[in-house]
């Protein structure tokens, strides 16, 4: 730990993952330092010359705005390169998480340090803290092409399994006709249609910028088994509802069949 001039650190030598600086962040920790509140140390790199920020670009910038001259800094000796190595591990697991367009600049930058071009796409994504595939998508266009294809079909597969299901609880089959056919649909089965298919969009966006697809995929299956269940316990009500109605109506043409016997 050193205590260093602020002017003498440098923020331009590309150690900035961060595709922006989120002045709602800066603002915030500026009110809590004006509070009192302590910060962890700003971690630098020094070259003999210039001290390299490699994390805590949100609380540089709110000293900048307290106007402080000198800061208390973490450091060690490298060189720029060490420097930008060090901060592609910075905010993995601190600070305000990073964006996926944060993650996917990040590798960029990775890969255009000296000799990192050679690398492996397990040892960029263990440099740089992301998965495997997300290094992949960004470097061969190809491989996230695939990526997306593999998610529609899962997709696909999981809603067919839905439809087979819901079918199956309300006792219909593909093969009965659909009363509706080469009727029209109204603007309310438009829009169900149009939000459903956002739904589905919002789905696959999400497993596309995950850097854990897997895990994505996993939590997004548990919701729609959730779903699935709150559906099926819908129609069963529904059914029950309607064997009820039955019931009551076959009850009263029972008594209406009685009064007319009488009379």
């Amino acid at each position: 730990m050193k205590k260093v001039k602020l002017d003498a650190i440098r923020i331009d030598g590309g150690t900035q993952c961060r595709v922006v600086i989120d002045q709602p962040t800066v603002y915030s920790y500026l009110e809590a330092m004006k509070e009192g509140a302590e910060f962890p140390k700003i971690e630098t790199v020094f070259d003999g010359t210039t001290y390299w920020l490699v994390d805590g670009f949100h609380r540089y910038h709110a000293f900048k705005l307290l106007n402080l001259k000198e800061v208390e800094v973490d450091y060690e000796q490298g060189t720029l390169k060490d420097a930008q190595i060090k901060a592609l591990k910075a905010n993995s697991k601190h600070g305000k998480p990073l964006t996926n367009e944060d993650k996917r600049n990040k590798v960029e930058m990775a890969l255009k340090i000296e000799g990192f071009a050679d690398l492996s796409n397990a040892e960029i994504a263990r440099i740089c803290e992301v998965s495997r595939s997300f290094v992949g998508s960004i470097r061969n266009p190809e491989v996230k092409k695939k990526q997306q294809e593999n998610n529609e079909k899962r997709i696909l597969k999981k809603a067919k399994e839905i439809e087979t299901k819901e079918n199956a609880c309300s006792g219909t089959t593909n093969s009965e006709p659909d009363p509706y056919s080469g009727q029209a649909p109204d603007e309310d089965e438009i829009r169900a249609s149009e939000l459903a298919f956002e739904a589905d969009q919002e789905v696959l966006y999400k497993l596309l910028e995950s850097d854990d697809a897997l895990a994505t995929a996993h939590e997004e299956i548990k919701r729609l088994n959730h779903l699935n269940s709150q559906l099926e316990i819908q129609v069963r009500g529904l059914m029950n509802q309607s064997n009820v109605q039955i019931k009551m109506i076959k009850q009263l043409q029972k008594e209406n069949d009685k009064l007319k016997a009488k009379k």
